[in-house]
């Protein structure tokens, strides 16, 4: 099976369940992931406050608030 070089909840792929995205440089699993692109490097995750709830956009307050990380990311099937 090919590697998995890009994912978005709800898909692609289908099977988005139970996908981890680990980065590289830490070997340790990236958690909130809404989307990854391990060609390009980059993921897109929830942001947390200070007690460590994710929280509206306030440029968006209908949205919850995301960052855009860059690295050496990884998807890994269960």
């Amino acid at each position: 099976m090919e590697p998995l070089t890009y994912a978005k909840v709800d898909g692609p792929p289908s099977d988005w369940q139970g996908l981890k995205v680990i980065d590289r440089a830490t070997g340790g699993e990236v958690s909130r992931v809404i989307e990854v692109n391990t060609v390009e490097g980059w993921l897109i995750r929830y942001r947390l406050n200070e007690r460590g709830l994710i929280f509206s956009d306030p440029d968006r307050p209908d949205e919850a608030a995301t960052e855009r990380v860059e690295g050496d990311f990884e998807i890994r099937r269960p």
